[in-house]
């Protein structure tokens, strides 16, 4: 949380952990909450001068050991929370700024995407893409590979056109379509999705369309029965040409003949009548003071539910062995439905606002077009879960899975990367519960969840997938196959990761070097990842 103290240069030594607590990390005098870019510029040079380690903090949404885990250091290494940060302004001291131009905001990367959306509806405006729920930070919608539900948008940070970025000698310079290029590459394809190692992102520009309208967006949520490739490929089809935003739900557990598909849609219209009314959005800054990150936790019985979520995943019994996790997918769903059409009643595609802990395992996966063969992948890919989870024996997972399609781009790191410009891609989401170590050590992974997670992710890997950089994947060793799960991340499957991007993971950390020559804003994660 930040200082105390009114000098904001000075550390403190909270307890860190991230929202889905897989991670874990306790340091010495180690969490700065700057307000100023002055105030920065001592926390980044200080730490320049004695050789520390610095990442950046934000909504603490990312499974993936971006800021911190048990293998940090627990001296030497400086965390950075921007919740409060603002440098905005002719004063210094606005976290966001209409573009002279009308169509672009810049906004400092510690506010959070409901604030923003609360200022773009008061002006009119509203993002290209957005996430479900506004409780991310800016930075950490940049940092990783973010999406929305555009179908025809790319992810959220190919719609930001500028990176302000302090270095280690506490010089903020900008990358752009107008920096110079690096051989083939312009540096834009570095700094969006950087994962934090091109230094501390201290601002965004983003790309924004008019909204004069409440009914600008309007939005609907519809039950549909898909029972084979056929009928999914042409019902899907029809669904993502009609409308500008679909966020589908597959229950795995639904009977023949019943909804197994609930997609929830937007389209962005040209309205009339009245101007958007802005929803209050939480101040990121109030809500660090009171250690309070990223999405709510169910507020009622979240640990009973919790539990029971557990329970059914690994409930075996003949017969009746996915009932438990079949009757929590389908309150899932209804509960979903509920949420988007609360949403809908202030023409807001911003509808989830508290979520129970769970972890993602989270794949892009390519496809040429949005034709009946592409569609036909994607059947495939559900389908095969499907088989899995019915099976009493299994692990049953104990909530629908989730997928959205989006435009490919060229960002380096990204799992959305394509030489194909007409490319899309689909996200294929699949959750778990996990229960929280005693000693709060990291997360207590069941081996029947490991072994199906590895045996899911190989079969994503297999179809050219690509792993979110923001959730959870790795969960074997390509050596020895799927057949045995370990936890994520695992080393060996991060070095493969690296192998067959090898072009353009050496594009990124050339460009990284050449900014931070001493490895300052590298941990032990992100050096794994680039080859370091």
């Amino acid at each position: 949380m930040p200082q105390t103290t009114t000098d904001n240069t000075q550390p403190a030594s909270p307890a860190w952990q991230n929202w889905s607590q897989n991670l874990f990390y306790q340091g010495d005098n180690y969490y700065y909450t700057p307000r100023t870019r002055a105030e920065l510029q001592v926390v980044v040079t200080t730490a320049a001068a004695h050789n520390k380690q610095l990442r950046v903090s934000g909504q603490r949404h990312s499974q993936t050991p971006l800021v911190a885990s048990s293998e940090t250091p627990a001296s030497g290494v400086v965390i950075v929370d921007l919740s409060c940060y603002a440098d905005l302004g002719s004063n210094g001291d606005q976290r966001i700024q209409l573009g002279d131009d009308g169509k672009s905001v810049t906004v400092n990367t510690g506010v959070r995407e409901d604030e923003l959306d609360a200022f773009l509806t008061q002006n009119k405006l509203m993002l290209e893409t957005v996430t479900a729920g506004g409780f991310f930070s800016l930075g950490g919608m940049t940092a990783v590979d973010v999406h929305g539900a555009t179908v025809q948008a790319p992810i959220f940070a190919e719609t930001v056109t500028g990176f302000a970025i302090m270095g280690p000698d506490g010089i903020v310079n900008t990358i752009d379509a107008n920096t110079p290029k690096v051989g083939a590459w312009s540096p834009l394809q570095f700094a969006r999705v950087s994962l934090g190692a091109l230094g501390v992102v201290t601002a965004v520009t983003i790309s924004v369309l008019p909204r004069p309208f409440a009914n600008c967006l309007t939005s609907g949520i519809n039950d549909y029965v898909w029972e084979n490739a056929a009928n999914f490929g042409a019902g899907l089809a029809a669904l993502l040409a009609s409308k500008s935003r679909v966020e589908t739900f597959f229950n795995p557990y639904a009977l023949t003949c019943t909804n197994n598909f609930t997609a929830a849609w937007w389209n962005v219209e040209s309205g009339s009548g009245a101007a958007p009314t802005p929803e209050p959005a939480a101040d990121a800054c109030q809500l660090a003071k009171k250690n309070e990150f990223g999405a709510p936790y169910l507020p009622y019985a979240e640990k009973i539910a919790e539990d029971a979520a557990i329970y059914a995943q690994s409930f075996d019994a003949p017969i009746v062995g996915t009932a438990a996790a079949a009757m929590i997918t389908s309150t899932a769903i209804s509960v979903i439905k509920g949420e988007v059409k609360k949403a809908a009643q202030k023409n807001s595609d911003l509808w989830l606002n508290e979520a129970a802990r769970v972890i993602f395992m989270s794949y892009f996966i390519e496809l040429p077009d949005l034709g009946a063969e592409s569609l036909s992948t994607v059947w495939g890919a559900l389908k095969s879960i499907s088989d899995k989870v019915n099976k009493s024996s299994n692990f049953h997972i104990a909530a629908p899975m989730e997928f959205r399609f989006i435009k490919g781009g060229d960002t380096a790191m990204a799992g959305t990367y394509t030489s194909n410009a007409d490319a899309y891609f689909v996200n294929l989401d699949l959750i778990a519960f996990v229960a929280v170590h005693e000693d709060n050590s990291g997360l207590d992974y069941p081996t029947k969840l490991l072994n199906f997670f590895a045996e899911v992710e190989s079969e994503w890997v297999a179809l050219g997938g690509w792993p979110h950089n923001g959730k959870m994947y790795g969960f074997y060793d390509p050596a020895t196959g799927p057949g045995t799960g370990t936890q994520p991340f695992n080393p060996a499957f991060l070095k493969q990761l690296r192998s067959r991007r090898t072009e353009r993971v050496q594009a990124f950390d050339g460009y990284r070097q050449s900014r931070d020559p001493a490895g300052m804003f590298l941990n032990a994660y992100v050096g794994r990842l680039v080859g370091d």
